[in-house]
């Protein structure tokens, strides 16, 4: 009977491991705004919101960024990538 239940046990954890598996979620607009908020005041002054405008000015200045906004962008491409189209 415990060789059943062990067998019964390791097939559900099997069959349940792609469920695990699951690709990493892409930051949120919150997350991109609090760890850019402060590249983009510096970077991008006076650059209006909307239309791409201050994504095309921090792409233009993607060597200035700071680490933390840099990977959050970087998490937030790679999780596009992946996404399912």
């Amino acid at each position: 009977m415990t060789k059943l239940m062990t067998g019964i046990a390791i097939a559900i954890l099997l069959l349940a491991k792609p469920g695990f598996a699951q690709p990493p979620a892409a930051p949120s607009g919150l997350q991109i705004a609090e760890a850019c908020g402060n590249d983009i005041d510096r970077l991008c002054p006076g650059v209006p919101p909307g239309q791409g405008r201050i994504k095309a000015c921090m792409k233009a200045h993607v060597s200035q960024l700071s680490a933390p906004c840099f990977d959050t962008l970087m998490a937030a491409a790679a999780a596009k990538k992946e996404a399912p189209q």
